[in-house]
């Protein structure tokens, strides 16, 4: 559940690390996010998410989204989002668990591992957990408890925006990776 850099280090250096983490993630909660209507957000938490996940562990990742969720929830509240910590959480720890669990080495596994990670988490959290989430969001908050366009429609309709969404995120994960990796390596050394 943690990276063995993550285990190597002392106390001290995992809360700091785990600090530093959830604190990038209140900033693109809070501060970089953008609300586009109701059920629909320019965020870069998937980022964050990803990289808490592939360098800490699935654990660190999940806490990292969690708590960055919560945290930006409370300095900047919008709606009743509550159950997107969770999901935004195991973003992180499926990100984690992906990238740490499939043992292969070498470039082209690592952005493999990442292309893996990120459609197992667009299709699973993306698609399936956040649109039931959001369609019974607007359900009970927007529509005044009437169901005001089918499932397929709405889905149609959030699922290209929030592919957009995910696919920023996917090309800047994709570009700061060769950085982690030397982050990775810098880490192992010492």
């Amino acid at each position: 559940m943690f990276t063995k850099v993550f285990k190597s280090m002392s106390l001290a250096k995992q809360i700091s690390f785990l600090a530093i983490f959830v604190a990038l993630s209140v900033a693109v909660n809070s501060v970089i996010e953008v609300d586009v209507g109701p059920t629909n957000k320019i965020t870069f938490t998937y980022f964050v998410c990803f990289f808490a996940g592939f360098l800490l562990g699935p654990l660190p990742g999940f806490i990292v989204g969690l708590l960055g969720d919560l945290i930006g929830f409370l300095i900047r509240p919008s709606g009743v989002y509550w159950f997107f910590g969770l999901t935004i959480g195991l973003f992180g720890f499926l990100s984690g668990l992906i990238m740490n669990g499939i043992r292969k080495e070498g470039t082209g596994w690592l952005y493999g591992k990442a292309a893996i990670a990120f459609a197992v988490c667009f299709l699973a959290i993306t698609c399936v957990i956040n649109s039931i989430v959001n369609y019974y969001y607007a359900y009970l908050f927007y529509w005044d408890g009437v169901f005001k366009k089918a499932f397929w429609v709405y889905f149609a309709g959030r699922i290209g925006f929030q592919g957009i969404v995910y696919a920023v995120n996917v090309v800047l994960c994709f570009i700061a990776l060769p950085f982690s990796v030397r982050l990775k390596a810098f880490r192992d050394l010492s």
